[in-house]
Formats: structure tokens, sequence, C-alpha cells
């Protein structure tokens, strides 16, 4: 089991970060901030999809552009 200590407001949190990968805008060389967790690659798919057209204009969902971001996102260590 993998476990990630979270530092939040007032406190701290243990996070089970256990099967779940990243991806975000950082790893497009991109200065913005957004990054999502899941433990699914459909669901980071989704969500970067969505945040790249409302946040950023992107709104090209080709197989070449999913392949392209699939091919960037990582496992959480």
């Amino acid at each position: 089991m993998i476990t990630l200590k979270v530092k939040m407001k007032g406190g701290s949190a243990m996070a089970d970060t256990k099967g779940e990968m990243e991806l975000g805008c950082k790893d497009f060389k991109q200065s913005c901030d957004f990054t999502v967790r899941a433990k699914s690659e459909g669901e980071i798919l989704d969500k970067c999809r969505i945040h790249a057209c409302s946040a950023h204009g992107k709104c090209d969902d080709s197989a070449e552009t999913r392949e392209k971001v699939r091919s960037r996102i990582r496992e959480v260590l």
C-alpha cells in the first residue's frame, strides 16, 4: 500500500493514492495549475478534455489528441 501525506489547512491527513494516475496542464508546458488524479485513465481523459475546452479553448477530441494526452498520464507514487 502506498500512502501520501497531504498537508491541509489547519492540519494534515493521509491520502491513499494506490493505483491512482495523474495528469496536469504543466505536463504540456502550460502555466495553468490544473491537475487531475483518478484511478482510471478514462476519468482522467474526460476531465482533461472538459478542462482543456472550457479553460483553454482547446476542444479537439480526435484520436491523435487523446493518444497524446494518454501518453503523458503517470502513476502517482
